[in-house]
């Protein structure tokens, strides 16, 4: 599932991914006020999707917590606005009901690939 998500971000594919998720599905990107329903979820995928020149997440843990959570590491492979490879660390905490993801949050700094050139980082 997890790598199946990531699959489809990188792909570009919001919808995809999107559909993994319960309709009243709770998300939260960083510091970033949560979002809710699956329509949020993809319009908001597209719309940081569009933001990154391309990305590519490499998955190196998905640890199960309890019956319902899983603990994911992963390292988010993007470019900074000049063109310099970033490899940006990330953890993601899911919370499911049945195969839907009913809460996801993401914490992860973006900060350096948004930053504008010779901006501090």
């Amino acid at each position: 599932m997890v790598r199946e998500m990531c699959a489809a971000v990188d792909a570009g594919d919001a919808g995809s991914f999107a559909s993994w998720f319960a309709d009243d599905a709770t998300y939260v990107f960083a510091n970033n006020e949560p979002l809710t329903g699956r329509a949020a979820i993809t319009e908001a995928t597209a719309g940081a999707a569009g933001a990154l020149p391309w990305v590519r997440h490499v998955v190196e843990q998905v640890a199960e917590v309890g019956e319902d959570q899983l603990f994911c590491r992963f390292t988010i492979e993007t470019a900074a606005p000049d063109g310099t490879p970033l490899a940006l660390p990330c953890v993601t905490v899911i919370r499911l009901a049945g195969d839907r993801v009913t809460d996801y949050r993401v914490h992860l700094d973006i900060t350096p690939a948004l930053a504008p050139v010779g901006a501090p980082s």
